[in-house]
């Protein structure tokens, strides 16, 4: 009996024998070499990964670009000020709590968790202040203290290096005068203050105390915190600052003073204002090295002193806005606080702010006759919003894994539902000679189904890098 050897088509797999005896017909298909697999498996779908990398480029610069934008572009000071169109004020942006995060900020939690923080904290002060100064150009730019997280318990050699790493996500701009000189309690302590601490400080961002004489108004700078020291030579300065400061002043100036921790307020009857997001009442209370208001003597003696026409704090972090009274050689005198928002997404709050503070006092040829328009206004300037950017991020990534899963467990999907309907030996297709062809789709569906597990996770590690590439350079270039 002779048996004719059955010409191979396109639909059939090349069968071996797999015995030495050529009486025992035991078939498998043939193994293909791995230059055939390298050649037909296409591992990376590199139209799908431009598609989706597309779509990344164009979610990652709304959010880092184009929102940012829009929020400046609503802060114009054209749109608020009402100065007339002749007018030539001059313009500050007012920045509180910036309190960039250090390893020690989060503790207890994982390294990497922490580095991610602090890429994504210090992105978002930086791209805002770029364009702060790009849209904006205030004419001066103020700290209110809090520059770092934990600068009153750093070493010097990791002070110096997180002063570097401020300096980086905060850049100055040529032709315009940045003060960042007003501690914070995170910068120098409250409860117990080191003075090599706060001397310091000062070395590096300058004096504490001063008076700055801009747009015809005279800014005071007070160290209220070192003012509150039961220790006489931390309090020294600013107590010597503040008993000369009459004589110093400028008598037909407007007075703005800046302070960090908030002067003291009855908090039932000083409400805040509609601007506030938190509905509890404001805190008044102290702790390790923290207090959040300047004690009610030293509040009112700052006031009388001062006599400002507003005042201008931070540390609170979400926004205050009340009014004072306070004797002035037996009459009473009115003044505001603002409490500025902390401008840091990691301060407790959903909205970070700045606040802007526009000043307009023409010089006057007759000093004795006082103008009655008002020579300042301000504005609070909303930051993009947060955390909802980085929840589209999250879902977006989502997305794309099930995308991807979509087109690499397609045939896997299929095989499960043909899965039901698998043909046993006796549904084969019968060769001529009685040997038993096995159905090539389901051979193949069973050899791809690992591949396909495979091809997904490369895949998705391509993507993952790519992305991680397209935030880096979001985040590194502005």
């Amino acid at each position: 009996m002779s048996h004719r050897r059955k010409e191979k088509t396109d639909d059939i797999l090349p069968l071996h024998l797999n015995s030495q005896d050529k009486h025992d017909f035991t078939y498998k298909p043939r193994a293909k070499s791995q230059s055939d697999i390298i050649k037909n498996c296409h591992i990376v779908k590199w139209k799908i990964l431009t598609v989706l990398t597309v779509i990344w480029i164009v979610i990652i610069h709304y959010f880092e670009r184009i929102s940012v934008r829009l929020s400046m572009e609503k802060c114009q000071w054209q749109n608020w000020e009402g100065w007339d169109k002749a007018a030539q004020p001059h313009r500050i942006a007012l920045i509180a709590d910036p309190q960039i995060v250090d390893d020690s900020s989060y503790q207890g939690r994982p390294a990497v968790l922490n580095y991610f923080v602090k890429k994504i904290s210090d992105n978002y002060l930086h791209r805002n202040y770029r364009f702060l100064q790009e849209y904006l150009d205030p004419d001066t730019i103020i700290f209110l203290g809090d520059l770092f997280d934990g600068g009153r318990d750093w070493k010097n050699k990791m002070w110096l290096d997180e002063y570097i790493r401020f300096n980086e996500v905060f850049p100055k701009k040529p032709n315009r005068r940045t003060i960042e000189s007003l501690p914070g309690n995170h910068d120098i302590g409250f409860e117990t203050i080191d003075f090599e601490v706060v001397k310091r400080f000062a070395a590096f961002f300058g004096e504490a105390n001063d008076i700055i004489e801009i747009g015809n108004h005279s800014i005071i700078l007070l160290d209220t915190i070192s003012l509150s020291s039961d220790d006489p030579l931390v309090s020294k300065d600013s107590t010597d600052f503040l008993s000369s400061l009459d004589q110093r002043l400028n008598p037909h100036f407007p007075r703005v003073l800046l302070t960090h921790v908030p002067l003291y307020r009855s908090n039932d009857k000083q409400l805040c204002g509609p601007y506030r997001e938190s509905n509890k009442l404001f805190p008044i209370q102290k702790g390790k090295q923290y207090q959040t208001v300047i004690e009610f003597g030293i509040s009112q003696q700052v006031l009388s002193i001062v006599k400002p026409d507003i005042v201008f704090s931070g540390d609170d972090h979400d926004y205050c806005d009340v009014r004072y009274s306070y004797d002035d050689n037996g009459s009473e005198r009115f003044s505001r606080e603002i409490t500025v928002k902390s401008a840091s997404m990691t301060c407790g709050i959903q909205y970070p702010a700045i606040q802007l503070l526009s000043l307009h006092n023409p010089y006057n040829l007759n000093p004795e006759i006082k103008l009655e328009k008002p020579k300042h206004v301000t504005e609070m300037c909303y930051l993009p919003k947060p955390y909802f950017a980085l929840k589209m991020y999250v879902f977006l990534f989502i997305c794309t894994l099930f995308i991807l899963a979509g087109v690499f467990f397609q045939s896997l999907f299929n095989l499960l539902r043909f899965e039901q309907l698998k043909l046993k030996r006796n549904d084969d297709y019968q060769l001529t000679d009685n040997r038993w062809k096995p159905q090539k789709d389901l051979i193949i569906n069973n050899l791809n189904k690992r591949r396909n597990i495979g091809e997904f996770f490369i895949n998705g590690l391509i993507l993952s890098f790519l992305i991680y590439v397209l935030f880096g350079i979001y985040y590194k270039f502005i």
